[in-house]
């Protein structure tokens, strides 16, 4: 008896995901913690992301007056009061949190305001 096999090939396009996440869960995310910020690491030739949330003026206090004496502990405080989702590559490797925390940084810095006399 002659077996018969049909291969059924899948070309649907695939949903981009950010950490495994869907644009609808990112989107639920956005309504729990506020505004999210992106972070990609690249390390040996992968690049990994980690979506953290905004920091508040309370946080950012925190953080400040904890670098003053020991920065990297500042780094390891903003992570886990910043983070939302990171890959695992991410959530397993110190280094890593440390340079996506520096980038997060980064970006508050860069983020350009402007004033003027009305």
């Amino acid at each position: 008896m002659e077996e018969t096999y049909t291969f059924v090939e899948d070309n649907s396009p695939k949903e981009e995901t950010i950490c495994g996440l869907s644009m609808a869960e990112i989107q639920t995310l956005k309504e729990e913690h506020g505004e999210l910020v992106l972070v990609e690491v690249e390390a040996d030739g992968q690049t990994h992301q980690v979506i953290f949330k905004e920091p508040t003026f309370k946080q950012l206090e925190a953080m400040t007056k904890i670098s003053k004496t020991d920065e990297v502990k500042a780094a390891q405080v903003a992570y886990l009061n910043y983070i939302v989702k990171a890959d695992e590559a991410i959530a397993g490797r110190d280094m890593l949190k440390l340079k996506a925390v520096e980038a997060l940084m980064l970006r508050v810095q860069k983020t350009k305001a402007t004033a003027k006399n009305l």
